[in-house]
């Protein structure tokens, strides 16, 4: 579907250059959602914000800087939500349900999935140090909140316990990804009966790892 284009004229006022931030940002993410990773290069957001290739150098230094940027703004709001699923389960140590809670608020972010899984093998290439000091603290920053509130669900954890545990969650998601979500050549083999087993479903499979691991880390 052909989408209507911004004119845009040289941003010289902070709100003009926010704007222009914010439309790269939107782009990136539209192309992302509808073509994949491969398929969201510097020309198309460029061609989809409607500005010049040159000029997203203005506000960042690669297509990787954009993507961890939108990676920072898809965990902000999942650990929120994460977060909130948490809270009912306060005191409670019950790793069945919150092995389901992460699994279904984790499954319903395609986008923060897609990004995550790409993170040590694309986005964080072609990035200067400074970008990923800045990328790494506020992830961190981000995550707090569901660390926290992973602590008060599981009193058995210490903050320490909380955070290793997330970090391991979240990491078991980025490799599962792209195993649950294969090309589609890959996807027309896997429906043959021999490879059955092979088949995974990203959320069960969330829940299943989550739920080991919980069991794992309270009898350690």
């Amino acid at each position: 579907m052909a989408r209507k284009k911004t004119s845009w004229q040289r941003a010289r006022q902070p709100e003009q250059k926010e704007e222009r931030r914010a439309a790269i940002l939107q782009a990136a993410a539209s192309l992302l959602d509808e073509n994949g990773l491969e398929e969201t290069g510097l020309n198309a957001i460029a061609r989809e914000a409607g500005i010049s290739k040159a000029n997203i150098y203005r506000y960042f230094e690669s297509r990787e800087a954009i993507l961890l940027h939108l990676l920072l703004e898809e965990v902000d709001s999942w650990a929120h939500v994460f977060q909130r699923r948490l809270r009912r389960l306060a005191g409670t140590g019950d790793v069945d349900a919150i092995s389901k809670a992460f699994a279904e608020t984790i499954a319903k972010r395609r986008r923060f999935c897609a990004l995550i899984g790409a993170l040590a093998t694309v986005l964080e290439h072609n990035v200067g140090p400074d970008t990923v000091i800045a990328f790494k603290r506020e992830f961190l920053a981000a995550v707090k909140p569901a660390v926290s509130a992973l602590g008060t669900a599981l009193p058995a954890f210490s903050t320490d316990q909380a955070s290793s545990c997330l970090a391991m969650l979240i990491m078991a998601a980025s490799g599962a990804w792209p195993h649950c979500h294969p090309a589609p050549v890959v996807e027309q083999v896997l429906a043959k009966p021999e490879f059955a087993s092979m088949r995974l479903d990203f959320k069960r499979t969330m829940r299943d790892y989550a739920a080991a691991l919980l069991r794992g880390l309270q009898d350690s």
